[in-house]
């Protein structure tokens, strides 16, 4: 009778240890990597698409079908890839941190990409790029008489006030004024000699000027 019970408590305890060897890992942190053979690549996981995960340890099956693609996956902590002439199966264990990763063939990055997002990445903030300063200011100017006429056309860096005057050695005798970046404007002399022909420009506090020599006939 104690022989009986003896092997019945053996035999008891041994079942215990085989059913906690043999109980099953969770596939929960399993995912699946795909290349090829065609011009695809994904990442899933029980069969879906991967756009988010949880923080943690995941293993990944990876499945690389073509000998011109390579399944490489970075993001925090991780940069692991397999070869772009090689096939053949393998498998990965990597730990994902918060933040954003991202899978994409080497040979093709720009169309055979995917990425996704584990946890609660921080939020990105987008910022306006200040505008550019204004181009230093400055006006160029050309002149031609056709009779008493002088036309002079006048092109600035940027719209200013132009100041246009006609000038006989120290006295303007024709003068006008515009707000533009290029103007042309008609100044009549009074008799036939030599004149110059200025013209200021003013735009955000600055100053810059020009002259130009004419013969009027």
């Amino acid at each position: 009778m104690k022989k009986t019970i003896g092997v019945i408590l053996v035999f008891g305890c041994g079942l215990a240890a085989a059913v906690s060897v043999a109980r099953p890992a969770s596939a929960d942190g399993t995912l699946q990597a795909n290349v090829g053979p065609g011009f695809s690549i994904s990442l899933t996981q029980n069969g879906t698409k991967v756009s988010s995960l949880a923080p943690g340890t995941y293993t990944i099956d990876v499945t690389d079908q073509a000998d011109v693609h390579d399944f490489h996956l970075v993001g925090p902590g991780v940069d692991q890839a397999t070869s772009i002439e090689g096939t053949g199966t393998t498998t990965w264990t990597v730990s994902f941190t918060v933040g954003t990763y991202q899978f994409f063939c080497d040979a093709h990055p720009t169309t055979m990409k995917g990425s996704f997002t584990v946890g609660t990445p921080p939020p990105t903030t987008t910022t306006t790029p200040a505008p550019p300063p204004p181009p230093p200011l400055a006006v160029r100017a050309t002149a031609k008489a056709a009779g008493h006429v002088v036309t002079v056309e006048a092109r600035a860096t940027r719209t200013a006030s132009l100041d246009f005057g006609l000038w006989k050695g120290t006295k303007r005798v024709a003068h006008k004024t515009a707000k533009a970046k290029a103007k042309t404007v008609r100044l009549k002399a009074p008799a036939a000699g030599r004149y110059v022909a200025k013209v200021v420009a003013r735009a955000g506090g600055k100053t810059a000027r020009t002259s130009v020599r004419v013969t009027v006939k």
